[in-house]
């Protein structure tokens, strides 16, 4: 258990900072449902607090409680609690000139605080990188590309992404007043299938509308488009900053539905299976 508060450890010492007399503080709260398959579903409610010592650098927390239901030989099986726990350090650049394109990193280090043995969480540590690139044909249209791995252990990785893949990007986002915004968003998992979780294809949409200031009411979903991906994701946002928030493309459905999902099903159940999940919870 060093690890986890030696993490959080040095997200108190960058949040008691010198620079945060001068930061932005932001929150905001997801309410997710994913259905992957006849045998397995998870339900999570993930916040967020994001701060911004500068205008180009942010840290975030993203604490969940996640439940999970597995079904097998006519018996469902639910455990709820923690997931576990990604802190993130993002920074971007907005570049001047045609189309005012902007490019963002992140550093994502998850804590394994949800109880593995139930479903919850992965058990170990992990740690991932997630890119961007973003563009503005227009004054009301955005296009961008983003990317996503994990770098060492499973926490980093969304559930709804293959553990040892790469999650791949493309999503359009529409300003259709001042008010609401309109996202369509295709996903795609590259790399080598692994032994619980096939690769995954999937098409999404979303919508935002700006209540007050930076208050904003979010609705995103996806739909799988291969036997290998989550049959369909849901969730309903509300907050002046979500999960999966990026300079690359503010209104992006696809990250908003996979950051909420991190802290969530033990990647080890072999998903698909059908396989009950057990153990002291």
């Amino acid at each position: 258990m060093r690890a986890p508060f030696n993490y959080f450890a040095l997200l108190a010492v960058a949040l008691g900072s010198p620079l945060l007399g001068q930061s932005t503080v932001n929150a905001g709260i997801t309410v997710g449902n994913a259905r992957f398959n006849t045998a397995r579903s998870e339900q999570a409610v993930t916040g967020i607090v994001q701060v911004r010592p500068r205008t180009w650098l942010s840290l975030s927390a993203i604490p969940s409680v996640v439940r999970v239901s597995d079904t097998a030989l006519g018996q469902t099986a639910s455990h709820s609690g923690l997931g576990d726990l990604p802190l993130v350090v993002a920074a971007d650049h907005s570049f001047p000139g045609p189309w005012s394109p902007v490019i963002a990193a992140a550093l994502v280090a998850s804590l394994p605080v949800g109880n593995a043995s139930c479903g919850l969480g992965s058990g170990e540590m992990g740690f991932g990188l997630d890119g961007g690139i973003g563009v503005a044909p227009t004054e009301r249209w955005r296009l961008s590309a983003s990317a996503s791995r994990s770098l060492g252990g499973l926490g980093a990785q969304s559930a709804l992404s293959a553990p040892h893949a790469t999650a791949l990007r493309l999503e359009s986002g529409y300003d259709v007043t001042d008010r609401w915004t309109a996202n369509l968003a295709l996903g795609a998992d590259v790399g080598a299938v692994d032994s619980t979780q096939a690769l995954s294809r999937v098409i999404g949409a979303g919508t935002s509308y700006r209540i007050a200031g930076a208050l904003a009411l979010t609705v995103d979903a996806t739909h799988g488009l291969t036997t290998g991906s989550p049959r369909w994701v849901f969730s309903v946002g509300l907050g002046t900053v979500f999960v999966g928030t990026s300079p690359v493309n503010p209104t992006t459905p696809l990250r908003r539905l996979n950051t909420g999902f991190v802290g969530g099903v033990g990647r080890s159940g072999a998903r698909g299976t059908g396989r009950m999940v057990t153990g002291s919870c």
